[in-house]
């Protein structure tokens, strides 16, 4: 007799209440959560992603009210939030295939990568008053990617250190241009 029970997280419906509990459990813990990635399908990843970035860029406005910064948070900040998470979760996939030896699934790494990005979302509702706070945001993040990179995908720290570290770096070296260049 074959079985027909459905694949776990067959189901496409996002379950609202669980993802929140979980961003709240992950505030409190960042680096226990991260080691062990929830198994979220791709409606609830997209929707947590984009729900973040809107929040973030919107909160980002109303807080020194900059109507033109409200707009950004709504409109642009999820279509660029989402393009670079998609780009950095290729980029790792690509490099465990190529450095690491291992293919992993696409979802657990845009998993990690959108899970590792809550710091910075926080931190960039600030950042209108005090630029660098975001480098700090990105510092959290790429520590949290380098935790991920090890507890979930078996990367050596030093690996993983160095993939986290050259990715702060570019960034680092991209907000200081475009705040003081």
């Amino acid at each position: 007799m074959r079985d027909v029970t459905p694949p776990p997280n067959s189901d496409q419906t996002i379950e609202v209440k669980a993802l929140v509990e979980y961003i709240i459990e992950f505030v409190k813990h960042p680096v226990e959560k991260i080691k062990s990635l929830p198994d979220w399908n791709w409606p609830s990843l997209l929707m947590l992603h984009l729900v973040l970035s809107v929040i973030s860029g919107v909160l980002a406005g109303l807080l020194k009210f900059n109507l033109y910064r409200i707009g950004f948070g709504l409109f642009l900040m999820p279509i660029v939030a989402m393009t670079t998470a998609l780009l950095l979760a290729m980029f790792l996939y690509y490099y465990l295939q190529f450095f690491e030896n291992k293919t992993e699934s696409f979802r657990k790494i845009f998993t990690l990568v959108v899970l590792s990005s809550i710091p910075f979302y926080f931190f960039q509702v600030v950042s209108e008053y005090f630029s660098f706070i975001s480098i700090i945001g990105f510092a959290m993040t790429s520590l949290l990617g380098m935790v991920g990179l090890c507890e979930n995908f078996g990367v050596q720290k030093k690996r993983a250190s160095i993939v986290a570290g050259t990715l702060f770096v570019l960034v680092f070296l991209t907000w200081i241009k475009n705040n003081f260049i």
